[in-house]
């Protein structure tokens, strides 16, 4: 007999974590070592990283995060996702565009319906995940926002494609307030479907109150939403949803403590719109 009930039982929360989890993808973007010396050059550049910590910025196995599907094409899905997995190699006023950046890093995504394959008791054919191979098609340095295309038939699910469908998220078309609830629904490396609770502190909180410049080298300067939520490294892009499971930012970064901050609607919806892809509002 199912259990009553009761005030922890969340209901909402669980209905829209389920309408959520086929549009979340893991995002995994590494540099390609072929044009190492040119990565060199470009952080050189930049000078956002100590000349002692470059080696590792170019670590083969690169950076990940969380990416959500904003568009289904024919051929292809659209996922958004975090540029500064790609921060090393420029700043807001030298920015990375959109040729070096698919030109010089290699990008790679898991679909969920992959992961739950793969994780599955009793699995054992594949002992290694299987990527799908992608594209940076869009990317905004100042506001922290990339754009990724993958070929439908690169997402497989273990030995066959990959049939169900990625629906493209819905983003809010009411503005949140502070004390609103809302939910995050990250995929941190092996740490597929992590969901958070909590709830909106500040609406437009300036990013250059929360950091010193020297703790922001690449100036970024957005104002973001400030939520009283936890994250951590592959949690960025993540999409929050407010109570009626409409995205209503995404996940820039952490400090560590009890807050995280997310790049708002008012800086996505004119991205997306300027690569060509009609956000859905509601």
């Amino acid at each position: 007999m199912a259990a009553a009930p009761n005030a922890f039982s969340a209901h909402l929360e669980k209905w829209i974590v389920q309408q959520t989890k086929d549009s979340i993808f893991f995002v995994n973007i590494s540099p390609n070592l072929d044009f190492k010396s040119k990565l060199e050059d470009l952080m050189e550049k930049a000078k956002t990283v100590p000349v002692g910590e470059r080696a590792e910025a170019l670590n083969p196995k690169g950076k990940c995060a969380t990416g959500s599907v904003v568009e289904v094409r024919t051929r292809e899905i659209i996922i958004l996702s975090s540029a500064h997995l790609m921060e090393h190699v420029y700043t807001v006023s030298k920015p990375l565009s959109v040729r070096l950046a698919k030109t010089y890093f290699h990008t790679d995504v898991l679909c969920d319906h992959y992961e739950v394959s793969f994780s599955r008791p009793g699995q054992h054919t594949h002992t290694k995940r299987k990527y799908a191979s992608a594209t940076i098609i869009g990317i905004d340095c100042e506001q922290d926002l990339l754009l990724i295309s993958v070929p439908r038939v690169n997402l497989k699910n273990l030995d066959s494609d990959c049939s169900v469908s990625h629906p493209p998220l819905t983003f809010s078309s009411v503005l949140p307030v502070q004390l609103d609830e809302c939910i995050m629904l990250s995929w941190p490396p092996l740490q597929h479907r992590t969901v958070v609770k909590g709830s909106i502190c500040h609406i437009s909180r300036a990013l250059y109150d929360l950091v010193k410049k020297v703790d922001n080298p690449i100036g970024y300067g957005m104002r973001l939403l400030q939520v009283t939520i936890a994250s951590e490294n592959g949690s960025s892009g993540a999409p929050l949803l407010d109570g009626r499971g409409k995205v209503i930012g995404i996940l820039h970064g952490g400090s560590g403590g009890p807050f995280s901050y997310f790049v708002k609607l008012r800086h996505i919806i004119p991205f997306l719109t300027k690569h060509g892809i009609v956000a859905r509002q509601g």
